[in-house]
């Protein structure tokens, strides 16, 4: 969140007919600039990846949804632009980047690394993530986008459509650049993109015209509704915990010093099925006192996530931790974003609130509390009055040292929290008009374990494909979703010594 920037290489010409779009304030943001997201989702069924690009390209061609076809630029300012093609052409400037690998003489089960992909399991598992799931995602298309320098240096669409089908499955990747949205902004894609695949155009929701966030924050507004009144305006709680330079100096030292010396991360990923949750939650139910206040699933796994990595640390380990943990704002500022359900707001509009812990604390305080410390910051930080207050902090951080603000120790070590359970992709996303007929599947000896309906998916996961590593990326925690059944998914970035705990707790549970 703090390490930004990006190599300055020559871009392309500027068409005259272009539309430039300036990129809003929060995509072009310092955390969310120079990543590329790669979205690789595996269904249990073959897809018809013809009519996938096709429903896309349709929708991008939507008047205002052309907007994600923009290609990226930056201005002699230094800031983003999109420049929206006056027309897409599949050839020259398509809307979408589009590649198909066939596997069609094998079933995904035979994949060298089809061990690596996820699966549903009896009981809570540990399983295989990193390297291995991104080969899968590569595929054959290894020159897509990996850094904002590659989009901006070439004629490249901001998003690209990749597809692998084998013999009883399909591998869907969408590779993209996340300036054009977060996780519920791809869930609105996502939805749009499923309405237009099943023939329902008139179900798609037009794309937000204007940035509902361009003047919150500011001293200026575009209509009386966003702006606040002064007398109304709160200190963020927070405010004091904001780190200055010098001890933003010493938070960076203490985090190279990390990086340097500290363990080597690992990805992998944790399936939880509905009853290991529901066990979870009786027993942080239990640490407290009946009639306490309402904790949720995203509470109680994230407080569980908390003490595992605190656990991981070792009981020599003094420092406090800060838990990073995302949250969205479009439910947070109903005055702001105030069509939810006539326009579709596709952009980044998320913030992190800030929930410190020691780590003894973290290592001996029982779930229950745990879970409550999260859901009281999240009471306090994320009411409507005290996000129009991060925003403040957030542009006057930006203005004047060029970096967001940090509220932590010093001394801190952090723990980036995200949860993606707002944008049911196991609900939202649905390819079944795309599913292959085949009479003879029954015979294939295919992969389908009765957990997933046809063109619903199995599992996703999502990444960085940049080939240097993100040095922000340590001591993660995702709460990826929960599917069908009720099982939760959840994918981190933790030391060796944390999967360790984690799977001796899971033999527990």
């Amino acid at each position: 969140m703090i390490w930004c920037g990006h190599r300055s290489l020559p871009q392309p010409a500027r068409v005259p007919t272009d539309k430039v779009v300036p990129v809003y304030f929060f995509d072009d943001f310092p955390s969310v600039r120079d990543i590329v997201m790669r979205w690789m989702v595996c269904f249990d069924d073959v897809l018809d990846a013809e009519k996938l690009h096709a429903a896309l390209v349709k929708l991008l061609e939507r008047d205002s949804w052309r907007r994600l076809g923009g290609r990226l630029r930056v201005n002699k300012h230094g800031k983003l632009e999109l420049h929206v093609p006056q027309q897409f052409d599949a050839q020259r400037r398509p809307a979408v980047r589009f590649s198909h690998r066939v596997s069609a003489d094998i079933n995904l089960a035979d994949h060298p690394l089809a061990p690596r992909i996820p699966r549903p399991t009896d009981g809570p598992s540990l399983q295989g993530g990193g390297g291995g799931l991104q080969q899968l995602a590569l595929g054959t298309a290894d020159n897509l986008p990996q850094t904002l320098a590659d989009y901006t240096s070439s004629d490249e669409p901001p998003i690209a459509l990749q597809v692998i089908t084998f013999r009883d499955a399909t591998l869907v990747t969408l590779n993209y650049s996340h300036i054009l949205m977060d996780a519920v902004g791809l869930s609105a894609f996502i939805t749009a993109w499923c309405a237009v695949l099943a023939g329902r155009d008139d179900d798609v929701l037009p794309l937000a015209d204007h940035d509902p966030l361009e003047a919150v924050g500011t001293s200026s507004s575009r209509s009386s509704q966003v702006s606040e009144p002064e007398e109304e305006k709160e200190e963020h709680v927070l405010k004091s915990k904001q780190l200055p330079s010098i001890g933003l100096f010493f938070f960076i030292v203490r985090f190279v010093l990390d990086l340097l010396f500290g363990p080597a991360m690992e990805s992998r990923v944790i399936f939880l099925p509905n009853k290991t949750v529901q066990r979870l939650k009786e027993r942080a139910a239990n640490d407290l006192e009946p009639d306490h206040p309402f904790i949720s699933d995203g509470d109680v796994l994230s407080a569980w996530g908390a003490k595992m990595t605190a656990l991981g640390l070792g009981p020599s380990c003094t420092r406090p931790l800060t838990i990073f943990n995302v949250f969205e704002l479009r439910g947070r500022l109903p005055s702001v974003f105030r069509s939810p359900t006539s326009v579709a707001y596709v952009q980044n509009a998320i913030f992190v609130l800030s929930i410190p812990f020691t780590a003894k604390e973290a290592q001996t305080m029982p779930l229950g509390q745990m879970a409550l410390r999260f859901r009281a910051a999240v009471a306090a930080q994320t009411t409507e009055p005290q996000v129009h207050a991060m925003v403040r902090e957030q542009r006057a951080a930006i203005a004047k040292y060029g970096r967001p603000p940090v509220f932590a120790e010093a001394s801190s070590i952090i723990l980036p929290f995200t949860n993606w359970q707002k944008a049911r992709f196991f609900d939202i996303l649905d390819f079944g008009p795309a599913v292959v007929v085949d009479q003879n599947d029954k015979e294939k000896g295919g992969t389908r374990q009765n957990q997933s309906a046809p063109g619903k998916p199995v599992f996703f996961y999502a990444f960085d494909p940049n080939p240097k590593p993100n040095p922000t990326l340590r001591h993660t925690f995702n709460i990826v979703g929960k599917d069908r059944q009720g099982n939760h998914w959840v994918s981190g970035i933790l030391s060796p010594a944390t999967w360790s705990t984690i799977e001796d707790e899971l033999k527990n549970l």
